[in-house]
Order: structure tokens, then C-alpha cells, then sequence
């Protein structure tokens, strides 16, 4: 159990590091935006607003991306394989672990993304995301949800692809790791891409309901197609885990 927790503790700190850094960036980003937004720059004065979206946006996927790599540094390396714990628990460590860190990074990164929407549109921000009439509080829990499975599917599903590329290298020997680097990091991302894409696309649809009156089963669906992706990943993950003969490192 000790070790179990000396494990935790590690893995939340070396991934609290580089998303710290993360948000350092981003929180230099915005600075910049601002900064020349204040110039006789008629693009960015015209769309400041839409900026800090694109820039919120493209922070939040990169957390996932982030926190992917260094999942799949965890369970390739000898560092914490050889610590005396099953395989299993350094599994799910993992994995909790990035769920709290990348809840920590989603508060933080929402504070800056309303921060700097409150510096152009003042009290209209709370007023647009916030205290909007139309809003409803179980629309919001579902897409809270939706993203939750989202970003849970993207995690174990590249883990698996990452055990068995390399329980696949291990049976035929790839000389070239860069390759299997590359391949894997494109296939990480079209899937990272299509799960976003998709699960945008029944947010959409979910929503729907708040300008018709035509109820809709869409929501356990997505839920449910979601549940079964994660735990297709998680078992088959734990399998090629337990069986590998052998690390990268």
C-alpha cells in the first residue's frame, strides 16, 4: 500500500510540472494577445474575443496530449515497473493520477480563458456563460459528462495502442523506434481528433432539445458507445500490460 502511494505521489508530480508549464505559457499567450491588441491592429482589435477562444481551445487538447505522452511514459519505463506493485494498480494509478491533474489544469486553464474575457467584455462574460436565462443546469451536466468519457476514451485508447505497438515490436523486432514513435503519435492524434470531432457533434445534438420539444435518446447512447470503448481499452490494456515481456527502457 505504501508503495502504491509513494507511486501516486511521484506520478502527480512529475506531471504537475510540465502542465504547470503548460498553463505558463498559455498565460504568457494571453498576455502577448492583449499586449497587441492594444496596437492599431485591426484583426486582432476586431476579434480578441474569438482569439482567446481558438487559444482555450487549442490549450485544453493540448493537456490531453500532454498527459497521453506521459501516461505512456509511465508504462514503459523500468523506473516505476520494477517498483513491487501489480501491474493492474500501476495501471489505474496512472490513469487517476492524469484525471486529477487534468482536472486541476481545467480549472486553471478556465480561470484564464473567463480572465481574459472579462478584460474585454467586463460583467457581459458571466452574463454569456454564466447567468444566461435560456441555460439549463442538466444540459450542462450532460456535456460535462460527454467530455469526461471523451477525454477518458482518448487516455486508455492510446495506451492500448501503445502496449500493443509494443507488444508488435516485440514479436517483430522493429529496428526503427522512431518509426513506431511517429506511427503511433499519428494515430494517437486522428483518434484524439475523431473522438473531439464526434463527441462535439452529439453535444450538438444532445442540445437540441433546448430549441425543440422532440425528446431524445441520444445522450445514454453516446454514454453507453463511450463506456464500452473504455473498457474494451482498459481490458485490453491490462492484458498486454500484464503479458509484456519486456519495456522500452
Amino acid at each position: 500500500m505504501s508503495s502504491l502511494l509513494g507511486v501516486s505521489k511521484e506520478l502527480i508530480w512529475s506531471k504537475f510540472r510540465p502542465i504547470n508549464l503548460t498553463l505558463l505559457i498559455n498565460i504568457i499567450l494571453v498576455g502577448i494577445i492583449i499586449g497587441i491588441t492594444k496596437f492599431d491592429s485591426i484583426f486582432f482589435r476586431s476579434f480578441p474575443q474569438g482569439l482567446m477562444i481558438i487559444s482555450a481551445t487549442v490549450f485544453f487538447i493540448l493537456g490531453i496530449v500532454i498527459l497521453v505522452n506521459l501516461n505512456e511514459k509511465v508504462l514503459s519505463s523500468n523506473r516505476y515497473r520494477l517498483i513491487p506493485i501489480s501491474e493492474s494498480q500501476l495501471y489505474f494509478s496512472n490513469l487517476l493520477t492524469s484525471g486529477l491533474i487534468y482536472f486541476y489544469f481545467c480549472l486553471i486553464e478556465s480561470v484564464i480563458f473567463l480572465g481574459s474575457l472579462y478584460y474585454y467584455m467586463r460583467n457581459d462574460v458571466f452574463y454569456h456563460t454564466v447567468i444566461d436565462d435560456n441555460i439549463q443546469f442538466e444540459l450542462l451536466l450532460k456535456d460535462i459528462t460527454l467530455i469526461f468519457l471523451a477525454v477518458v476514451l482518448i487516455w486508455t485508447g492510446s495506451t492500448l495502442v501503445h502496449l500493443l505497438m509494443n507488444y508488435i515490436n516485440d514479436f517483430l523486432q522493429i529496428k526503427s523506434q522512431k518509426l513506431l514513435y511517429v506511427i503511433f503519435n499519428l494515430l494517437i492524434i486522428a483518434a484524439a481528433l475523431a473522438i473531439i470531432f464526434w463527441t462535439l457533434t452529439e453535444m450538438s445534438k444532445v442540445g437540441m432539445y433546448r430549441y425543440t420539444d422532440v425528446p431524445n435518446n441520444i445522450f445514454p447512447i453516446v454514454c453507453l458507445v463511450d463506456v464500452i470503448g473504455i473498457l474494451i481499452s482498459i481490458f485490453g490494456g491490462l492484458y498486454l500490460l500484464e503479458n509484456q515481456a519486456e519495456t522500452d527502457r
